[in-house]
């Protein structure tokens, strides 16, 4: 039995990170990981799904629980002479990632560009009204980062729930091999 005390995750519910992460060493192979694993996704079909891809595993909640604020549970092995370091990292489907960092992309970008529009506008003695729209596009930002607060909120529960899986696959006895 190895001792794994994997991060609180109380302690990162206060920080800015929209995508919470984890490093842990651990004494146990980077195999026996996978295999406890495994074992445990096939135990616990009603809890949560997963797939594992040589050192690279994603865990997610089964399909009948899964909201647009799902979390998913990636975690890379990696080997270090008798240890494993583990690197986990919460977020978002891939899906909804990619569409707030599009929108953060989008509305940095012509929140800048009406800023130098407007200081354009300023520099020959123009009307800058170019320079109105830098409030809004900040309000916009604003707005994108506290939607993806409440995001994180909803499915802080989820959150916990993959993490107390993996505690307790990690935890748990050695498989037997062929089950």
């Amino acid at each position: 039995m190895t001792t794994l005390l994997l991060p609180a995750m109380a302690t990162q519910d206060n920080t800015l990170r929209l995508r919470p992460r984890f490093k842990e060493k651990v004494t146990l192979a980077p195999d026996e990981i996978k295999q406890r694993i495994h074992h445990s996704l096939s135990e616990n079909k009603d809890k949560w799904l997963g797939e594992i891809v040589d050192n690279h595993i994603i865990l997610k909640i089964p399909g009948n629980q899964q909201h647009y604020w799902s979390p998913q549970l990636t975690l890379e092995l990696e080997d270090m002479q008798g240890e494993t370091q583990i690197r986990g990292l919460f977020g978002p489907k891939p899906g909804v990632w990619t569409m707030f960092v599009f929108f953060y992309s989008s509305v940095g970008f012509l929140t800048l560009m009406c800023l130098i529009f407007g200081l354009s506008q300023m520099t020959l003695k123009m009307d800058a009204y170019g320079l109105w729209f830098v409030p809004v596009g900040f309000l916009l930002l604003t707005g994108l980062f506290i939607m993806s607060k409440i995001g994180q909120r909803l499915s802080q529960e989820q959150m916990h729930q993959l993490n107390t899986l993996l505690f307790e696959s990690l935890q748990g006895p050695i498989p037997k091999a062929g089950r």
